[in-house]
């Protein structure tokens, strides 16, 4: 399946930067509690060292115990947002969260051909909340997944991109990566995988040709419910070290080791009464 623009798409920015700082576009939902979604993505962008704008898709009522309610941005405003961002800065890498509806996805589709994007589809909640509806996962894997070069799912969302039950994690990762021409890498997170398990594993598998390589990460696993919004910040860390000019394999391991270093520090921690968030404001090299 490849990407194929529903219009063509120029920004009006004409001249190159100088001395360009590297620069990421989150393109996502909005989490007030302050873990998740657009404010995760930004936080996580300054503590990765790279300049972070955003497209705000959708408003949530939510904290660290549940999400009670989603509100879409409408299509034609997420439009209005990425004209007034692209027309005036230069991206480097766009990083996709939350996409409330099929409107919306179509829409920012055009945005996507000449710039590398890392894609965390979201879909479900770590409370288990729908967020988008099932038009939605449809416009996303028709729209926008042919438009990625990476993406990062969950557990749960691997299994909804690749139609069935999962009996070998990394065969599913590499039917959907052959689904999709302009793929090159998915993410296969570990995390909700072997739960007993002392240790995680996350691999990435990279596309080259007809040859599929794979990156493989173990570390300990870390026994702690303070795990909000920690794909979002992987999925922004892989971004914002991709907007560095690293090379993908380098770019995953550093993305990972920056997410296991947060969830490190903000173990014991509390704030809130539910899943705690990671503390980015913390985080050193």
């Amino acid at each position: 399946m490849k990407c194929v623009p529903t219009r063509k798409f120029m920004s009006t920015l004409k001249k190159p930067s100088k001395n360009p700082e590297p620069t990421v576009l989150t393109i996502a939902g909005s989490d007030p509690s302050g873990g998740a979604g657009i404010q995760a993505d930004l936080k996580t962008f300054t503590a990765a060292g790279v300049y972070g704008a955003s497209v705000i898709t959708a408003l949530t009522a939510q904290n660290t115990q549940t999400v009670s309610g989603t509100m879409a941005i409408p299509a034609d405003f997420v439009k209005q947002q990425l004209d007034a961002v692209l027309s005036d800065i230069r991206v480097d890498i766009i990083k996709l969260g939350m996409l409330p509806d099929a409107d919306i996805c179509k829409i920012i589709t055009p945005y996507l051909k000449d710039t590398p994007v890392v894609c965390d589809p979201v879909m479900i909640s770590t409370s288990g909340y729908s967020l988008i509806d099932d038009p939605a996962i449809a416009a996303l894997t028709e729209h926008i997944i042919p438009c990625a070069t990476y993406i990062t799912p969950n557990y749960d969302e691997l299994k909804s991109l690749y139609g069935k039950e999962i009996k070998n994690i990394k065969t599913a990762g590499i039917v959907i990566l052959k689904r999709f021409d302009n793929l090159l890498g998915i993410v296969l997170k570990g995390g909700h995988i072997n739960t007993d398990s002392q240790n995680v594993t996350d691999i990435l598998l990279l596309k080259d040709g007809s040859n599929i390589a794979e990156i493989v990460e173990t570390n300990p696993r870390y026994h702690t419910k303070n795990t909000h919004g920690t794909g979002c910040t992987f999925a922004s860390a892989f971004a914002a070290f991709l907007a560095q000019k690293m090379d993908p394999a380098t770019a995953f391991s550093k993305a990972v080791a920056f997410t296991n270093h947060l969830i490190d520090i903000s173990k014991d921690t509390q704030i809130g009464q539910g899943n705690g968030p990671l503390l980015h404001h913390q985080h050193t090299e």
